[in-house]
C-alpha cells in the first residue's frame, strides 16, 4: 500500500466514529430489513484486524475500485440492494455493481451472540452469487 494510499485509508475514520473494543460502527440492519430477511436487526461493527485482512488480500480488487478497505465495507452496508445467504451462519450483504469489472461487491456478515452485532468478516468483489439465497432485496 502506498504511502497515499495509506493517508487516505486513516482519513476515512473520523475521530468522533463509535468504536467499541476495538471495533468500529459502520451501519446497521434496520428492523424493517431484518424482518423481512428474517434475520437480527443490529449494527454492522468490524475489527480493525479485519480491515487489515481486507487491504492485505483483496488490494487488486480494491485498486480497481480506487477506493480503502474501510470505505469499501461502508460503500457497501450504505447501498446494499441485496441480502443473500452464505456458507454456515454467515451473510452477504449485496450491491449491484454494473459498471465495473465485477457484477456486484458484497462483505460477509457473521452474527455474533454475545456482543449483540453483525462482525464483517471480509469483504470483496464478485462475479456470481445466484447459488446464494436470496433473504431480502431492496424494492
Amino acid at each position: 500500500m502506498t504511502k497515499k494510499q495509506k493517508k487516505k485509508q486513516k482519513q476515512s475514520t473520523p475521530k468522533n466514529q463509535f468504536k467499541f473494543d476495538g471495533y468500529i460502527k459502520v451501519g446497521r440492519i434496520k428492523q424493517t430489513v431484518a424482518k423481512e430477511a428474517h434475520i437480527k436487526a443490529a449494527d454492522i461493527m468490524v475489527n480493525a484486524n479485519h480491515v487489515k485482512h481486507i487491504a492485505k488480500y483483496h488490494i487488486t480488487e480494491l485498486n480497481s475500485l480506487a477506493i480503502s478497505p474501510l470505505d469499501y465495507v461502508k460503500m457497501v452496508v450504505d447501498n446494499f440492494t441485496q441480502i443473500r445467504s452464505n456458507k454456515g451462519q454467515s451473510l452477504l450483504l449485496v450491491k449491484s455493481n454494473e459498471d465495473r469489472d465485477f457484477d456486484t461487491v458484497s462483505i460477509e456478515l457473521l452474527y455474533d451472540n454475545i456482543q449483540n452485532f453483525w462482525e464483517v468478516k471480509t469483504a470483496q468483489p464478485r462475479r456470481d452469487l445466484r447459488t446464494n439465497e436470496l433473504l431480502w432485496e431492496k424494492k
